[in-house]
């Protein structure tokens, strides 16, 4: 055989562990994990088939070729052959397996990424479908994924009920059925034939090197994984389940039903007390809590809430996952945006864990790891809440290590003043000085102080920069209730009357918010209360004691009592007002009334750009500002603002140049071109920003914008619309996370085990420099030497929020 230098690879396997709970590690792990099917090309040659559950052995030259960090390794989702492949070799093949990393690293099981190519990460680069099928689909390829294969896969793959017509096996081995057998074999040769004519049809816009640099350093991340204190786990499990059994029988003393956690007995028993509804969800049973007087109603519905407490499930997701060593792999999905290419989570979801606001957290974690319940039951209301605050701190450094937490201040709103080069933004950066004054400032070319010299000037400023909710509050959306930093463009969101689109999620950096009646946000943020048809400001609303108007549950109206009237439902108590800090993010243009549901209130949507029209929906002339303001204070924000507004129009017009004349434009140092039906905007880092299928259309408006082919709001392939601003967007968001990833790369000698948004969380001896840590994160990259970044950290035995 000549020299392989490229093999291209697909696998079926078998295990009785889930891997859609689970994931991959776990799944390969297990002892009864069994590699079925290896479809292997040499060097682009035909695709060949190992049957390895029938006996047939894989060449010797081919496991070589997998062992060898100079073979070039492809295929679509890469990580799954590698680390099941790993595995199969240590057990196979004990002898010739050779991990990576140095002896106090938890990466020596697996096999070294270096040499291994994802066709999945090079889709998503190119802003394609992330699947085989997808990919195949919009390509147009002469070879397609072949259908039947989901059901194979349920049939061979995983464990089967035993059945007297099956005989009572638990599992589908090949002789049960010869035909589905060459079927599945068929499959398993035909997808390598895809990925191989995927990369044949993508190799005209090819992965920049750096890019899958970043791609290897996200594997180790992954292969290092993070521990799990699985004591902690168990016990907050099992403390869970006592508190809810308690709660159960305490209902069931209310109510005298069988099982007051049956919706059906439940809603009996309310109907009896003249409450007829036809779900109870959280979001029903809240709502119903303040529409009613009877406090018997309202107990035995915040029994029910406590018991339907749902973060629990972290701790089962962590006991999902870990694997034999304590630690939970493969959390993070390299490109999991595509396009923009941020991370996105898997499994136990790191992006998105609760809150921690405890003071005594140690204490009450110690508590919960040694299984106090009585004392916790006797100084704790909420345990379920108290659970939940804790999540976090189930991730522990392993032994002889801690916690170095260290994350970036504003990074987005750093990226944007300088791209844009807006110099006064990045001083005020340097300084830690107050945005709004300074803004206003800038507007109107007098010195602003926020409890002194014309201090009436900040309000003013304050609107024009916009305002934003709290990380991990609760959108209202048509896929559910969902953490803001967390929706999506396909997914719609409630205005209150009815379901609207609207133009993705702002990241705002970190800002003081307060919590009243169940919403975080800034005191700034606009929300509807009642008996006003215009928004006011959150923070005099919570102030003035004011009932926040809420929203419904996405049938805008709920039944109530007998008399079946239809009513909105306002709160009947005011709440504390609790101040902290917290990462911040808006939605923007959510439909034609600005506003969405979070934390079942409506609050008002920020509008991108800076126009009256956003003023507006801001509540301006709530504020106390009049019609004829509005037009020269936006004209105010962007005279003084200059350089952003024209980085908007700048690149809004150096991307329809581009796609009219098929040609190359350039625009505050990014570079927008055009090739083979795609346009391209070229970061500072080197990758660049992909549109399939651009064109200039005309819109609702009478004017031209940009459309482009990408996955929409039903989550199918579509025509979306763009236009400057948005455009910044997504290159303000691609920037910041090329800078994050040239932090990774700048610490990639320490032992990085998760990183959660813009926070990196490293494994360090106590003898390391957190001062060094952070200034190496902080470190600008080579291809943007004059941003001023900055990272703060702090040391923890635990991971925790500071």
């Amino acid at each position: 055989m000549n020299k392989i230098n490229t093999l291209s690879i697909d696998i079926e396997t078998y295990s009785d562990v889930d891997l859609s709970r689970s994931g991959v590690y776990r799944y390969a792990e297990s002892k009864n994990s069994e590699l079925l099917l290896f479809s292997y090309s040499v060097n682009d040659g035909p695709v060949k088939l190992v049957d390895t559950a029938n006996g047939e052995k894989i060449p010797s030259e081919i496991i070589e070729a997998i062992l060898s960090d100079d073979v070039k390794k492809w295929a679509f989702n890469a990580s799954f052959e590698r680390v099941f492949l790993s595995y199969y070799l240590k057990r196979n093949y004990p002898q010739l397996f050779k991990g990576y990393g140095d002896e106090a690293d938890t990466t020596h099981s697996y096999l070294n990424p270096s040499s291994w190519y994802c066709t999945l990460t090079w889709a998503a680069y190119l802003g394609l479908p992330m699947s085989l099928k997808g990919v195949g689909a919009i390509l147009k390829l002469e070879e397609q994924k072949l259908e039947e294969g989901k059901d194979l896969i349920k049939y061979f793959c995983t464990p089967c009920a035993p059945t007297k017509t099956n005989g009572g096996r638990t599992r589908n081995l090949p002789h049960h059925n010869k035909e589905k057998w060459d079927m599945f074999s068929a499959y398993n040769i035909r997808d390598v034939e895809v990925e191989k004519a995927v990369q044949k049809r993508l190799s005209a816009y090819p992965v920049p090197p750096s890019v899958w640099d970043e791609y290897h350093m996200s594997e180790v991340i992954n292969d290092r994984g993070i521990e799990i204190d699985l004591t902690l786990v168990k016990n907050a499990i099992a403390l869970d389940e006592k508190v809810h059994n308690s709660l159960l029988l305490e209902s069931s003393s209310l109510t005298l039903l069988d099982n007051p956690n049956s919706v059906t007995q439940l809603k009996g028993w309310l109907k009896e007390r003249g409450i007829e509804v036809d779900t109870l969800g959280k979001k029903d049973a809240k709502l119903l809590m303040e529409a009613t007087d009877s406090e018997e109603v309202k107990k035995v519905l915040s029994l029910r809430l406590q018991m339907a407490k749902s973060s629990i499930r972290k701790y089962d997701a962590m006991l999902n996952a870990v694997c034999s060593d304590n630690r939970a792999r493969g959390m993070f999905f390299f490109y999991g945006a595509n396009r923009t290419g941020r991370y996105s989570g898997r499994i136990i979801q790191l992006q998105n864990l609760p809150r921690n606001e405890l003071e005594d957290i140690a204490t009450v974690r110690e508590l919960v790891k040694g299984g106090n319940t009585e004392a916790l039951t006797l100084l704790y209301d909420d345990i379920p809440s108290l659970l939940s605050q804790l999540i976090r701190t189930a991730f522990i450094p392993k032994k002889g290590y801690k916690f170095y937490v260290a994350d970036f201040s504003a990074i987005e709103a750093r990226v944007i003043a300088h791209i844009a080069g807006e110099k006064w933004r990045e001083e005020l950066f340097a300084k830690g000085g107050d945005i709004y004054c300074q803004s206003a400032s800038q507007m109107f070319h007098v010195p602003v102080e926020k409890h002194g010299i014309n201090a009436h000037l900040r309000q003013k400023g304050k609107i024009a920069e916009l305002a934003c909710i709290a990380e991990g509050s609760l959108v209202l959306t048509s896929s559910g209730l969902v953490p803001i930093e967390k929706v999506t463009k396909d997914m719609l969101v409630w205005d209150g009357e009815t379901w609207v689109h609207h133009d993705g999620v702002i990241p705002k950096g970190e800002r003081e918010v307060i919590t009243y009646d169940g919403l975080s946000a800034t005191p700034d943020h606009l929300v509807w209360i009642e008996g006003k048809k215009e928004p006011v400001q959150f923070g005099i609303a919570a102030s003035t004691g004011a009932k926040l108007l809420k929203s419904g549950d996405g049938v805008n109206t709920i039944m109530l009592n007998s008399s079946n009237t239809k009513r909105c439902i306002y709160q009947n108590k005011l709440s504390t007002i609790k101040r902290f800090k917290a990462k911040v993010y808006d939605i923007q243009n959510a439909g034609p009334h600005h506003r969405f549901t979070v934390s079942n209130c409506l609050v008002h949507n920020c509008g991108y750009g800076g126009s009256v029209g956003a003023l507006k929906a801001m509540g301006a002339l709530d504020m106390g500002l009049k019609e004829e303001e509005l037009a020269p204070l936006v004209k105010s924000w962007r005279e003084a603002n200059p350089n952003i507004v024209k980085l908007w129009w700048d690149t809004d017009r150096a991307v329809k140049e581009v796609i009219s004349n098929k040609t190359t434009a350039l625009a505050n140092g990014l570079v927008f071109s055009y090739k083979g039906g795609m346009l391209m905007i070229k970061l500072p880092s080197g990758r660049s920003l992909m549109y399939v299928r651009p064109r200039l259309e005309e819109n609702e408006h009478g004017t031209f914008s940009v459309t482009y082919e990408g996955i929409g709001e039903q989550k199918k392939w579509e025509r979306l619309e763009s236009y400057g601003p948005k455009f910044v967007e997504n290159i303000v968001q691609a920037i910041s996370r090329d800078i994050l990833l040239n932090a990774i790369r700048n610490l990639q000698n320490e032992y990085i085990c998760a990183h959660v948004h813009d926070e990196l969380i490293i494994e360090c001896k106590e003898d390391v420099s957190l001062d060094e840590i952070c200034n190496r994160m902080a470190t600008p990259p080579s291809w943007m030497p004059d941003i001023l970044l900055r990272s703060d950290g702090f040391i923890t035995e635990f991971y925790k929020k500071d």
